[in-house]
């Protein structure tokens, strides 16, 4: 009796043994279960995240991208003059865009829980936020160029109306200076007096008679007087001398240093017959001249022009018969 009752006693204590081994196993396959099922929830909540993370990083960047190309142009619309930089940080944004955008196509190939996947992010990030610290520096550095190109505008702008300024005073001053030197060249024209002029033939002797008919005039003498005249330049003075026949045309041999000169107060080529280069020393000196011609002088009224310099300072008529 007493040995089936201790039989019976052993056998229930293996049960409750093999029970509780049965529950502990349970219960660990419920625990692992549940750790599994966990950290199942917590890949799927990060892959998640991760995802997310690179949409929104995807979205900041398109936003401060187009952002900044506003902004560039926006700096080229009002300040011409900075193309050449404005194009140069175009250029760098655009790299940069494109260097941030390869990196999250690799960010969205790598697996969940993958840490090159966090580090990118964190670099993306970064250079996302450097994009934005780059805007900055560059509306910094334009407003400080715009800063100093206004200066240097108002710098220019002195400068050339000072230049303005002294080019009008010089005008000026060149402007009184030629009416000054023309009123000086002016008063060192000479003038002329008394002038005559004979017609004469060459007597056997070899003297000169006067003669009153054109058939009978060789060559034509004529006479003035240079008067005095202080301001003049001393020294050979050319006189061009105009003798105009009956006809009213002014008398030429070419081969006798016949030409024209230029009209000082009208510029107009005026026709002369010869000229002379007497010696003038500020006083007055009485000049005679010859003109021979190879033809007969015709009968009528003649004139006589003297002029210096393209300025005409006497005249005088006569008669042949």
């Amino acid at each position: 009796m007493t040995e089936i009752e201790n039989g019976g006693s052993g056998s229930n204590n293996r049960l409750h043994a093999m029970y509780i081994v049965l529950i502990a196993l349970l219960i660990g396959g419920l625990v692992y279960t549940n750790v599994k099922l966990k950290k199942s929830k917590e890949t799927i909540v990060v892959t998640e995240k991760q995802r997310d993370d690179v949409s929104s990083l995807k979205a900041e960047l398109d936003k401060k991208y187009t952002e900044s190309l506003q902004e560039i142009e926006s700096y080229r619309a009002e300040n011409a003059g900075l193309d050449s930089l404005l194009t140069v940080k175009e250029q760098e944004l655009t790299a940069k865009k494109a260097k941030i955008d390869a990196l999250l196509g690799q960010i969205s190939t790598l697996k969940a829980g993958d840490a090159t996947k966090s580090k990118l992010l964190a670099d993306v990030q970064l250079m996302i936020a450097q994009m934005e610290s780059d805007k900055v520096r560059l509306q910094a550095s334009i407003d400080s160029l715009v800063t100093i190109n206004k200066a240097l505008y108002q710098e220019r702008d002195s400068i050339t109306g000072e230049l303005t300024t002294t080019i009008q005073r010089k005008q000026q001053l060149d402007d009184e200076n030629q009416k000054m030197k023309d009123r000086i060249d002016k008063a060192s024209i000479l003038s002329t007096a008394n002038i005559q002029s004979t017609p004469i033939r060459m007597t056997k002797k070899g003297k000169e008679d006067e003669v009153s008919k054109a058939k009978d005039a060789e060559k034509l003498r004529i006479c003035f007087d240079l008067i005095q005249n202080k301001i003049a330049p001393a020294g050979q003075t050319e006189i061009a001398v105009r003798i105009i026949s009956p006809d009213g045309t002014t008398i030429q041999l070419q081969n006798l240093g016949s030409g024209t000169f230029k009209e000082a107060t009208t510029g107009n080529e005026i026709p002369f017959t010869y000229n002379i280069s007497p010696d003038y020393q500020n006083d007055t000196k009485t000049v005679c001249s010859y003109w021979a011609q190879t033809f007969k002088f015709a009968a009528g009224k003649y004139s006589v022009e003297i002029y210096e310099k393209g300025f005409l300072i006497g005249q005088s008529s006569f008669m042949m018969k």
